[in-house]
Parts: structure tokens; C-alpha cells; sequence
């Protein structure tokens, strides 16, 4: 047997066709567990087996480096390591900063640039604010960063006119639509200045990159002459446009993904990439897969159920032939607390009659603030688990301080960075001789570390400041050169930067207690370890590209410092959920208001909070359980609920009802209060 004919070994017929069409544009509209990667991973390894591409010649996109990474091993186990490591598959930010570390010049950018997380863009945003002498209102940097995105996602034009005068929210969209073409330029020119780039640029420079030297985008074209993209539902228009340009030449694309599971429009992503497919490539194939490898008959069924009232989505309806399956459990509950308390009875009833694990659970709902109580309640009857979409370790004060410190080594021009640790720790440089020091860069076209030369030639700021100043350019200097001269070790150099500072000592007096300062200094630890696995996984490592996977993959730091349970319930929310699968699921909260959430009623937002009820169905691989409860607490408010729309969408066949003690529980607490008594001195006697 062939190579070509063992690589369609095991597939059904659907995914056969999928693999096998190598040629022009190909759509596979890839429902929930239907094996997509598999497909991917298999028509890569076709077109190798086939001789029609060079691995080095092929570009797979996804959306996070995992799913890329667990691609990469996929395609090396079918191909053999060393030619997989030929085949570009990367995220599209990773594959833009890529492009850009190449060509950066031929846009104004110098090859040292660096990324912004979003911690740093915020504080360039206040700086703007406080700069623009024009602007008296007050304006949230959150919003205004918002805003700025949406221009470059494509989604808000930046030369349509104003927005007319309102009230409320559309007088909101009017205060910020007058005054978004400001911040646009001076935010782009704050970057521009610090050699700095934000995620969001990294696409949309490569388009203009591209848009604006043919050649360039001529000499990528000759080089990708097949490219794949994996969750195309969760691209925007900005990626549509790179991609439609990358292969304008050959229209070699084949695009997978699943309108049904399209859930991130709050991100920029457009539904309309994938809906209006054949509109743009008019000899678009289009192939579905509908056969689901992971749940049950009856979790299909409700789920096909409920998405078929969406409008604007291709047809298709799951299915499998792992059997029917038990039917989804509906528990209605009294309130929060009586919620949580059903969880814990229910997952032990489950626990012993399945003979499942605490790892095969997962409790699923629309927003973090709903996992509170299931905390409280497993803690108090000590069910182990485990809170996944909290806050990243990335984003923590003590990380965000060393990778600040590394970027501004890397970057001299890199001011965000630079500000956030020229006084960390504290060197007696106040903000009044930060502010003169920037008021002298502006006036001079000066970079933060030649501002700072500056004041000490010219004798600002107090005696100790100067020696601050003198100190903080010091250590820059002297670990800017050990970088480059380590030979690699740049753990190592990290960890005598964090002596050299007496970093540790810092988190010390910092900290409120010496536990906490204990996890803090951990969270440093993880840089370095991330620091470590890095140089392990290259040749010639700089500290411009640990930077540089730093910034785009923060699930480097996600998890370390702490040892991950693996026998624990997992929390999340839906949206995080994407991707994952569980034996049991436990959908929380499905009452509207909550799931369709209260700021989605419109039609296209219903229409993604289906999307996302869908999504949360289909992780169930044995049995998925809803619940609602009669009565909640919101916005520090007792309420009276009413059930999901999704929840009356399922056929009564598929689900089985248990309200009676939530209602008894709830008749109770609303029941009329008793009358107050009426007989004389009654007031009296309470006093």
C-alpha cells in the first residue's frame, strides 16, 4: 500500500474528499468533533506524499500556539519530524511578526522592535490623554483602546463622518466618535516613536506591508503556494484580506471551520468570512462533516435542535453512532447557594453510578463572576478543582515588571517598558523629574535613555535622583551587552539582572505578608523556567525572540508556579471551554439574562449567544446536565429568573425535568410577610 492510500486509512468518506482535494479554493465546513484536525494534519501529509508541495512551500494558520504545536506532532508522526519542521504552521499573529521581522525597514520600523501586552498600550494611552492639551472630558483608556482596535479589525472606518449628537450609549458613541481620528494618530505615533508595535498592528502592517510593496507580497506568494486555515469562523476581515492576498497568484486555500461555532464577534471575528466563502473564490469546493466522533445521539440531537433557529448559518445536522445516550438532565434549583449545593450532590450521585473521575467534569457558564459560589461550596465539601480563565500570570505586577526590564534592554525606544521600571526598584526618580525629563524628549526628538543623559549633563532633578538616573542607565547598559554576549544562557543572565536589582528584596517589601511574597517571587520563577524551555527549544536563542514568543503565547506562563491538579473539577467559562471536551458537562445558569446574556438581545447577538449554547452542548462527550435557578442574586439584587429560550428549543423528549423542591424552597421566601401585629404598646415594647 501506498503512502498516499494509507493516509486515507480510517477516514469516512466526507474527510477523504476533503484531503484529497488539493487543488483551488476548498471550504470544509467542519461540525463539533468531527475529527477536523485529523483532516488538516492528513491533507498536509497528502500533498507531501503526492510530491505537489515542498513541506517548506505549505502554511497552515490557526488561532493559539497550542492548537499549532499539537498540528506540528500530529503531522511529524505521519511525515517524520524533520520534514515537518519544514511546514510554517503558526498562529496568524506569529506568522505576521514573522514577516515583519523580515521586512519591518521597508515600513519605518526598526528590526528591535517590540510587542505592547496590553498592560503597556494601556498606560501609553493614558500618557496620550494627558498629553493632548485639547482634550477637557474625561475619557477611560479601556474604551479608548476598544475603539482603537476596531478601527484596526476593520470593523469602524476611521474616515466615515462623525456620529450624530445623542443621549446614553449613542451619546457615548458620539464623545468618543469625535474624538477617535485624534487618538488614532497620536496613539499610532506614541508606537511609532517607541520602535513598538501592538497585537492588533501586527496584522494590519503586514497588509499594509504588503498593499504597498508588490514585491514583497510577490516573493511570499511564490513561496506559500498552499495554504490551510484551521477555525476560519473565528477570522476577521483583516485576516480575510491578508489571506485573499497571500494567494492571489494560485487560490491554492482550503479554509476549515464551523459558522455554528462562530462565538468571538466581541473579538472583531466575522461570520461572514465563512458564510460568504463562495462569493469570494466563485470555484470554492465546499465539503461538510457532519459525523461527530465524540457524544452521544441524544446530546446531538438537542444541540442540532436549538442551533436550526439561527437564520444565518449553513445547514447541516450532527450526528454519531456512539449510541443514544441518556437524556440531558434539566435541574431547576431554588438560588445561588441552593444551585451550588445541587452541584456537589449531583456530581457525587454521577461519581458513583458512572463510575467516572472528578476530572471528567467540567461546570460551564456564560461569566466568571458565576464560578463564586461552586468555589465556596466544593471547598466546603471537598470536591478538588480547578478555575481555568482567571487572571494571567502574564499580567501579574512582579512578571510584567521583569519582562518590562527585558523589553527595555531589547528596545532602547520601547517607552512603556521603560517607565514602568526606571524606578523599581526605588532609585529616588520622582515623577517631577520624569516629567521634566519628558517634556526635554518631546521638546528634542530624544528617546527616554537619551532624555535621561540629557538631565544629568544639564544637572535636573535632586542629588538623588541624579544618582538614580545614573544607576538605572548603568544596569541598562551592562546587561544590554551581557545579552549579547551570553551565548545563549539567557536564563542565567536573567537571574543575575534580578540580583543585580535586588529584585527579590523588592517583592519582599512589597508584599503584605512573607507568603505572599513567596508567590510572588514563584511567579517570577516562571519566567525564568519559561526562559529555560525556550533556549532548550532553539538553536540560537536571542532574547528578541523569547520576547517575541512571550508576547504572543502567554500560555508559557499560564499554570507555573503551582502544581495542576490532575483529578479536579474544571471551571470555566463557555467561551474557554471551545476547543475542549468532557465526559460530563454542567451548564450553569441557563436563564435569560444570563444565557442569552442581558447586554446580547439583539438579533445578530441572540443569534451568537445560540452559538455559544451550541458550543457548550456539544463539549459533552456522555451526558450533559443544565441548571437553572428560580431566584438569583444580580447586581446585589434578589430576582425572580425565567428559563432560557435555548433550554423550551430542546424537544421534552431529550431532557429530564426536576424542579419540585427548587419550587418549594422559592414559594417560601416569596411567600407574602405575615401582618404585623396590631395590639397597643406593640411599637412601645420593640423600643
Amino acid at each position: 500500500m501506498s503512502q498516499s492510500s494509507r493516509l486515507l486509512e480510517g477516514l469516512n468518506p466526507q474527510q477523504s474528499e476533503a484531503v484529497c482535494q488539493t487543488e483551488g479554493p476548498v471550504l470544509v465546513l467542519a461540525g463539533a468533533g468531527s475529527g477536523k484536525t485529523r483532516v488538516i494534519t492528513r491533507r498536509i501529509a497528502y500533498l507531501i506524499a503526492q510530491g505537489l508541495a515542498d513541506p517548506a512551500s505549505i502554511l497552515a494558520l490557526t488561532f493559539t500556539n497550542k492548537a499549532a504545536g499539537e498540528m506540528r506532532e500530529r503531522i511529524a508522526e505521519l511525515v517524520g519530524r524533520e520534514t515537518a519542521s519544514h511546514i510554517v504552521l503558526s498562529t496568524f499573529h506569529s506568522f505576521c511578526l514573522r514577516v515583519l521581522r523580515a521586512e519591518c525597514e521597508h515600513i519605518g520600523y526598526r528590526k528591535n522592535f517590540t510587542v505592547s501586552s496590553e498592560g503597556d498600550t494601556r498606560t501609553i494611552v493614558r500618557r496620550m490623554l494627558g498629553d493632548i492639551a485639547d482634550v477637557k472630558e474625561s475619557f477611560s483608556p479601556d474604551i479608548v483602546l476598544e475603539r482603537i482596535g476596531m478601527v484596526k479589525s476593520g470593523r469602524v472606518n476611521l474616515d466615515a463622518p462623525p456620529p450624530a449628537d445623542g443621549n446614553g450609549d449613542s451619546g457615548t458613541e458620539v464623545k468618543y466618535g469625535k474624538w477617535l481620528p485624534s487618538f488614532y494618530e497620536q496613539y499610532q505615533s506614541a508606537l511609532r516613536a517607541s520602535n513598538t508595535m501592538d497585537f492588533d498592528d501586527l496584522l494590519l502592517l503586514t497588509l499594509t506591508l504588503w498593499r504597498d510593496h508588490p514585491r514583497i507580497l510577490a516573493k511570499y506568494q511564490k513561496k506559500f503556494l498552499y495554504v490551510m486555515v484551521d477555525e476560519y469562523q473565528d477570522t476577521n476581515r483583516i485576516q480575510y484580506d491578508l489571506l485573499a492576498a497571500l494567494v492571489g497568484a494560485h487560490r491554492n486555500l482550503c479554509v476549515v471551520g464551523d459558522d455554528d461555532q462562530s462565538i468571538y464577534a466581541w473579538r472583531g471575528a466575522g461570520i461572514e468570512n465563512i458564510l460568504d466563502f463562495e462569493r469570494e473564490f466563485k470555484e470554492a469546493r465546499v465539503i461538510r462533516l457532519e459525523q461527530n466522533y465524540r457524544s452521544t445521539t441524544t446530546i446531538l440531537d438537542a444541540a442540532n435542535s436549538v442551533i436550526v433557529n439561527n437564520r444565518h448559518r449553513r445547514p447541516k445536522k450532527l450526528w454519531s453512532d456512539l449510541g443514544k445516550g441518556r437524556s440531558l438532565d434539566w435541574i431547576v434549583t431554588g438560588d445561588d447557594e441552593h444551585e451550588a449545593k445541587t452541584v456537589v450532590s449531583w456530581l457525587r450521585h454521577i461519581l458513583t453510578k458512572a463510575n467516572a473521575s472528578f476530572g471528567d467534569f467540567a461546570l460551564l457558564y456564560r461569566s466568571n463572576l458565576q464560578s463564586r459560589a461552586f468555589e465556596i461550596a466544593f471547598r466546603q465539601a471537598g470536591v478538588p478543582y480547578e478555575v481555568f480563565g482567571g487572571q494571567d500570570l502574564f499580567e501579574r505586577s512582579e512578571v510584567r515588571d521583569v519582562v518590562a526590564y527585558l523589553r527595555t534592554i531589547a528596545n532602547p525606544r520601547d517607552e512603556a517598558a521603560f517607565l514602568r521600571v526606571v524606578n523599581v526598584p526605588r532609585r529616588g526618580i520622582g515623577d517631577a523629574t520624569l516629567h521634566e525629563v519628558h517634556e526635554l524628549c518631546r521638546a528634542e526628538s530624544l528617546t527616554l535613555g537619551k532624555g535621561l543623559s540629557a538631565a544629568l549633563e544639564r544637572g535636573l532633578g535632586s542629588p538623588q535622583a541624579e544618582s538614580g538616573i545614573r544607576e538605572f542607565l548603568g544596569i541598562l547598559t551592562e546587561y544590554r551587552r551581557r545579552f549579547r554576549d551570553c551565548g545563549g544562557k539567557l536564563a542565567e543572565t536573567l537571574l543575575t539582572l534580578l540580583e543585580r536589582i535586588g529584585y527579590r528584596e523588592e517583592i519582599a517589601r512589597t508584599s503584605k505578608s512573607p507568603e505572599q511574597a513567596e508567590l510572588r517571587w514563584t511567579n517570577v520563577e516562571a519566567v525564568v523556567t519559561a526562559m529555560v524551555e525556550y533556549e532548550r527549544s532553539e538553536k540560537a536563542p536571542t532574547l528578541s525572540a523569547f520576547l517575541d514568543r512571550s508576547s504572543l503565547d502567554t500560555s508559557d506562563f499560564k499554570g507555573r508556579g503551582r502544581e495542576r491538579r490532575q483529578d479536579a473539577v474544571s471551571l470555566m467559562t463557555i467561551h474557554s471551554a471551545k476547543g475542549l471536551e468532557f465526559p460530563f458537562v454542567f451548564i450553569m445558569g441557563v436563564e435569560e439574562g444570563l444565557l442569552p446574556h442581558d447586554k446580547s438581545m439583539d438579533d445578530a447577538s441572540i443569534e451568537e449567544e445560540r452559538r455559544l449554547f451550541y458550543v457548550a452542548l456539544t463539549r459533552g462527550k456522555r451526558h450533559v446536565s443544565l441548571f437553572e435557578a428560580l431566584s438569583r442574586v444580580r447586581h446585589g439584587r434578589e430576582r425572580m429568573t425565567v428559563t432560557s429560550r435555548f433550554v423550551k428549543e430542546i424537544p421534552d423528549g431529550l431532557l429530564n425535568r426536576n424542579i419540585l423542591a427548587a419550587r418549594e424552597m422559592v414559594e417560601a421566601k416569596v411567600a407574602p410577610p405575615k401582618p404585623k401585629s396590631k395590639r397597643p404598646g406593640a411599637r412601645r415594647a420593640r423600643r
